[in-house]
């Protein structure tokens, strides 16, 4: 256990484990009230040892405790129940009192699979964090501090959720690396905290730390992850990637227990390939919901904060408290339902990652008692295209759209960092080969070029929503298919480079603005060349619906 000590507390009696309990408005304290403070369930270091002392915060309110629970205290041992002055404030939950002072108790949990860039705690100074390892962001933690959601106010709507958030983020007091030695040496701890985070913390969400990713946001591969080693997948074997970008926060979801919700950032698939990789939900959201301030990012029309969960029950519950009020005005729910499967991205012949997704389709038919509408979205562009396409095909037309969209955004989303780190150190900054590979044809799209392809992506995106999805007419869901699921091992060689095509499935909700999650769906057993035995991969389905919906669903 670690602790942090608090220097406010006047002479109590006795030295040991105490518990600091807060009363809100209440004046009557029965046994329900006690236990339901007490209930292990909601704490992983709480317990009724810390009931043989008790402290109350009051507001200075006069306070009663019912015989009933007089006597369940003195059940758990209790030896006394005090009050703290009025101008005394503490977060509640377990203590240890010695020397006149608090010592808040905390958790220390393993990080086995290396997730975490950092733990963090917060300060004294309101909203701000600090850190555990002082020394360096990439220093090997075998340990990994967990502030119980118990200190926080229990009324407040996130104080029983846990969260790792993707070092993308800024929070105040501490360093965002992006993975890059040398854009954490050049900037220095970041002086306010994304709102996006902050409206989850001031909500009461014990954040935990900061986790893992690829440099800048790529897609590199575990053999790629030059300055730090990349994050290590649970499943399987335990040697497959975690898929790069947001892999950190995925893998910690599937790996820990004691993490409830991973936060992290989608440009064309960070959330959705590494739900997949990692074998967890994800929720890419709608475009638009949360502001960017405090992100970094590198292509603004794309990129959104996303979530990973174990539990599609705690995922929908944490992103309805999430958006708040956020979502535009306006429905579909009251338009007839369609379900639409893409043909585009399924394998001619069926595959058991194909049946698997053909299970879960049924299931989701069943649901809106309709049969889904098969759709080769390429072949419906030729029969009616958008008159803008002047009779070009859609892969014609769509051509340099992936490249000069993209490359060109993560390109000129680097230049401040360059150009600064240049002007500090006196020589260029350091990248990994995969990331100078895109600034570099980045740098050499024109704005012309961009200004065309951005123009042209638009276009897509109006003839998909009208024609396929039918917006405005039908209450639209697209299944899809995740890549194929292969073995992919941390130490295979990075695959060759390539850049990603407009009409790839994962920049299908990026360039419509809409919501996409990744739903498990099974898993097809392989043979592994680490282990030696039959091991299983995970399999997810995707469902995307229309924009400003918070996700895809009934």
């Amino acid at each position: 256990m670690s602790c942090d000590q608090t220097d406010i507390l006047p002479e109590v009696k006795g030295i040991g484990p105490i518990a600091v309990l807060s009363t809100g408005t209440r004046t009557l304290l029965d046994g329900d009230w006690f236990r339901d403070f007490f209930d292990r369930s909601k704490g992983d270091v709480l317990s009724q040892k810390f009931a043989k002392r008790i402290l109350l915060q009051s507001n200075g309110a006069d306070i009663k405790i019912s015989p009933e629970a007089s006597t369940l205290l003195r059940s758990w041992g209790n030896r006394w129940v005090d009050r703290l002055p009025a101008t005394i404030t503490v977060p509640q939950g377990p203590y240890i009192y010695k020397k006149n002072a608090l010592w808040q108790v905390l958790r220390l949990y393993n990080d086995d699979q290396r997730t975490f860039v950092i733990p963090v705690r917060p300060t004294i100074e309101d909203g701000e964090y600090g850190t555990y390892i002082l020394n360096s962001c990439y220093a090997a933690k075998t340990f990994y501090s967990n502030i119980l959601s118990l200190f926080n106010d229990r009324q407040k709507p996130f104080a029983d959720y846990r969260i790792a958030v993707k070092d993308a983020f800024d929070i105040k007091g501490v360093k965002t690396s992006m993975y890059n030695k040398a854009f954490l040496a050049l900037y220095p701890p970041a002086t306010s905290t994304a709102p996006s985070i902050l409206h989850v913390i001031e909500g009461g969400a014990s954040l935990v730390g900061k986790t893992k990713l690829s440099s800048f946001l790529s897609r590199e591969e575990a053999l790629g992850s030059v300055d730090s080693p990349a994050p290590w997948n649970p499943r399987a074997d335990g040697r497959q990637t975690t898929g790069g970008s947001g892999s950190g926060s995925a893998a910690a979801i599937a790996a820990y227990e004691w993490i409830d919700i991973g936060i992290g950032t989608d440009t064309n698939g960070s959330i959705r390939e590494q739900a997949q990789c990692n074998g967890v939900f994800g929720l890419r959201p709608s475009q638009g919901i949360f502001a960017q301030a405090g992100i970094f990012t590198v292509f603004k029309h794309f990129d959104v904060p996303g979530l990973f969960a174990r539990d599609i029950n705690k995922l929908g519950a944490f992103a309805s408290k999430w958006y708040g009020n956020r979502l535009p005005g306006g429905s579909s729910e009251h338009l007839p339902p369609k379900i639409v499967v893409l043909l585009d991205w399924l394998p001619e012949k069926e595959t058991p990652q194909t049946k698997l997704v053909s299970c879960f389709l049924r299931d989701f038919e069943s649901c809106w008692n309709i049969k889904a509408e098969l759709i080769d979205v390429r072949a419906l562009w030729a029969q009616d295209p958008p008159k803008e396409a002047h009779g070009q095909g859609m892969h014609e037309y769509l051509e340099n759209v992936g490249r000069d969209t993209f490359l060109y955004a993560n390109y000129h989303s680097g230049i401040a960092f360059r150009d600064q780190y240049f002007k500090v150190s006196g020589r260029k900054s350091f990248a990994s080969k995969f990331v100078q590979w895109r600034w570099d044809i980045g740098s050499k799209i024109s704005i012309e070029e961009h200004e065309e392809a951005m123009r042209r992506m638009s276009v897509y995106k109006e003839w998909f929503l009208n024609t396929v999805m039918e917006v405005g007419k039908r209450n639209s869901f697209v299944v899809m298919q995740s890549e194929d699921v292969v073995p992919r091992y941390r130490d295979d060689p990075p695959p060759g480079y390539s850049i990603q095509p407009a009409w790839h499935q994962w920049w299908l909700s990026p360039i419509l603005g809409a919501p996409e999650i990744v739903i498990p769906a099974g898993s097809i057993p392989y043979n592994s060349r680490i282990s030696g035995l039959e091991e299983h991969l995970p399999v997810t389905a995707q469902i995307l619906s229309q924009p400003g919906k918070p996700w895809p669903s009934k």
